[in-house]
This record gives structure tokens, sequence and C-alpha cells, in this order.
């Protein structure tokens, strides 16, 4: 129902990162929401080789913003 998701799942399908997709209208998937302060979506989290959260995106643009951005150094 989403009106932004379908072109930030297709987006995030042409780079090469690693990830999941998770549902956030399923239980599993709002947990996975409220552990990281998730309020809207799509939300594309980021994290660096620690598994530590480098950074958040809810629009391709912000996305693009966050792969270029050399200081997250290797992201998944």
């Amino acid at each position: 129902m989403c009106p932004n998701c379908p072109s930030v799942k297709e987006f995030m399908k042409t780079v090469d990162i690693e990830g999941k997709e998770i549902d956030a209208t399923s239980e599993e998937g709002m947990a996975e929401a409220r552990n990281y302060d998730i309020m809207s979506v799509p939300t594309i989290l980021f994290f660096d080789e620690k598994e530590e959260l480098a950074g958040r995106a809810t629009s391709i643009d912000e996305i693009k913003r966050l792969i270029e951005n050399k200081s997250l150094g290797d992201i998944n």
C-alpha cells in the first residue's frame, strides 16, 4: 500500500549491497521497526562491517548520498 516502497525496492535491486527486506506490516517486521525507532516506510538501514548502524535513508536520493558517502566505509 505504500506509494514510495515500490520505487525504493526497485532501486535497491540496482545497487550491489547485501541486505534483507522486512515487511513492516508483519509482527516480526513491527518488532524490528520498534527496535530501530523506524517511524515511516520505506526506511533503509545501513550497517558497517561490525554490524553497527551506519546510516538510514527514506528516499532514493538519501540512499544515493549514503552509498556515495565515503566516510561510511564499507556498508552492508
